[in-house]
């Protein structure tokens, strides 16, 4: 007949080396990438966030434009 399937359990020893494996790889990434690049000054976030600020007012601009000429019957 049927006989009851084995309960499967996981091997602590191939999860260790696995681990293992995962360090040694992201070890070798950083290392091959080397240190990050120069922090990011508050210079270019400041100009970033204009930039950006500046370019949503233009686009929520022309919406509201849109709007108004709808609204006005154009």
């Amino acid at each position: 007949m049927i006989q009851p399937v084995p309960l499967l359990t996981p091997d602590a020893q191939r999860g260790q080396r696995t681990i293992a494996r995962c360090h040694e790889r992201l070890a070798r990434q950083r290392k091959r990438l080397g240190p990050a690049g120069r922090p990011v000054t508050t210079t270019y976030l400041a100009v970033e966030r204009a930039l950006i600020g500046g370019l949503c007012v233009i686009y929520i601009s022309g919406v509201a434009l849109v709007a108004i000429h709808m609204l006005s019957g154009g």
